[in-house]
């Protein structure tokens, strides 16, 4: 990824905390009017058996394939970062009308850069670039695992060519780390505690390490 043209610093000072504190506001915010309301609310499962929400899912490859893979992940987790590059790989070879490879947001350990970076990639998504920027958030982490977050963000999204008042602007909306806190509290209620965790139609598998497993997972040809 290209070096920024301009200092970070000069352009954002402290902001950065902004974001981390105003994320910490939403969850506690909505998590004090979920415990409210929790004794009046009926659970729902969709029929893949995972929680069902009003959330936007992420989708790559065909969302009417007979295979559904999900994938509850963290931004700063190695491991769902390895787990990514295999899909990547994967989608690279296979025919995608047959999958439908779906990543829910799950920032373990209430950790609130992810959160953040979960926010990032929403941002992004609403401007057509979520798979685009969920590859940087994977693969760039110090530049958003840092004191000033909201730098790296606005990094990722000029060197994807974003617009970039709009990307901040989505960055600090409400309804997008409601969306966020919304869909981890559902997964952890469901019984989600680790990231990766993997299901596949509707039914939890230990996460595939390589391509070859992958492969063996789906069917199909051998790579």
């Amino acid at each position: 990824m290209s070096e920024k043209k301009s200092n970070p610093a000069l352009w954002f000072g402290a902001t950065g905390i902004l974001l981390l504190v105003a994320l910490a506001v939403v969850y506690w915010a909505y998590s004090e009017n979920q415990a409210r309301t929790e004794s009046m609310t009926v659970n729902t499962s969709s029929d893949q058996g995972l929680p069902e929400y009003n959330v936007q899912n992420w989708i790559k490859g065909n969302p009417q394939a007979d295979q559904k893979l999900v994938v509850f992940s963290d931004f700063g987790c190695i491991h769902c970062a390895r787990f990514h590059a295999v899909i990547n790989e994967f989608f690279e070879e296979y025919d995608g009308d047959k999958l439908a490879f779906e990543m829910r947001h799950y920032p373990i350990n209430n950790n609130f850069h992810s959160r953040a970076a979960a926010v990032a990639s929403v941002a992004a998504g609403k401007q057509g670039k979520f798979w685009e920027m969920t590859d940087l958030l994977y693969f760039n982490t110090d530049h958003w695992r840092s004191e000033n977050p909201e730098a790296g963000f606005m990094g990722m999204a000029e060197y994807l060519e974003l617009d970039l008042e709009r990307f901040r602007q989505d960055l600090y909306s409400e309804d997008i780390m409601y969306n966020v806190v919304r869909g981890h509290l559902a997964a952890q209620q469901f019984g989600i505690r680790a990231t990766p965790t993997v299901f596949l139609n509707g039914e939890q598998i230990q996460t595939p390490q390589t391509l070859d497993q992958m492969y063996a997972l789906i069917g199909g040809r051998t790579p």
